[in-house]
């Protein structure tokens, strides 16, 4: 195989090729952090207002207690484990493929 140079050569963009792009992004009369919003609001401007629906509402109760939830059941991993280090526990290859063409079909 012949050798072939496989770096890459990557200049960092330069901020004077399209300054126009970065004045877009900013709104007239205010100042911003990296990634915050605007912290100084320009003269005569009234805030905005946001206003949720019952079933966004509800989205966002079901979002935090969800977020409440551990993302690991404890007492089943410990089960499992236990299972694996007696030898008593089995895999069922059916209910396996069952769950799989189940997956399968919903994403369809």
């Amino acid at each position: 195989m012949d050798n072939v140079d496989k770096t890459m050569n990557v200049k960092p963009p330069r901020g004077d090729l399209n300054p126009g792009s970065a004045q877009s992004n900013r709104v007239a009369g205010t100042t911003t952090g990296a990634g915050s919003t605007p912290v100084q609001k320009a003269a005569g401007v009234s805030g905005d207002t946001v206003t949720f629906t019952s079933t966004a509402a509800e989205m966002l109760k079901l979002e935090e207690s969800l977020s409440k939830i551990p993302d690991i059941d404890s007492a089943r991993v410990a089960s499992i484990k236990a299972s694996i280090d007696q030898g008593t526990y089995r895999i069922d290859p059916e209910k396996i493929v069952d769950s799989l063409l189940k997956i399968e079909k919903e994403l369809r």
